[in-house]
């Protein structure tokens, strides 16, 4: 019954993601955050880089899923360990596009117009934008 649970569980992650193999659904990050997750400042951390989105410490691509709603994450603890969440402060402040929303874990996430915004595991460099388009869901945030 174990065995069962747990491949139902792996097939679903890997219908989720897109992926094909475990690895490129983990990467090296099983943490399921992004070492952004926060800044002293409370307002959106981001920029654009090349024409996309990025966090504005590291500069690392950002992401929206097609599966969420409004201010609504449908992207789980399992899914984040491909997809972390790109997390704001509990005193975040909205600025323009960019709010913070409560998760139904209680932490805040980042969204722009609503779209909540995650990282994916798998973008090592800045620059990297291995996740988009990933299982026709997952894509990068176009700046112009």
């Amino acid at each position: 019954m174990k065995r069962i649970l747990l491949l139902s569980a792996l097939t679903g992650v890997l219908a989720v993601t897109g992926c094909s193999t475990l690895k490129n659904v983990v990467g090296n990050d099983t943490s399921g955050m992004h070492d952004v997750h926060s800044t002293n400042n409370n307002m959106a951390p981001v920029t654009s880089k090349n024409g996309m989105l990025v966090d504005s410490v590291k500069h690392m691509t950002l992401y929206t899923f097609d599966k969420d709603s409004m201010n609504k994450s449908d992207c789980g603890s399992v899914c984040m360990v491909a997809w972390p969440a790109f997390m704001a402060p509990s005193n975040a402040k909205a600025s323009g596009q960019f709010a913070a929303f409560k998760r139904e874990d209680g932490k805040y996430q980042w969204a722009m117009n609503g779209k909540p915004l995650y990282f994916y595991a798998n973008d090592k460099e800045m620059g990297d934008k291995h996740g988009d388009n990933k299982g026709g869901v997952w894509h990068v945030v176009p700046v112009r």
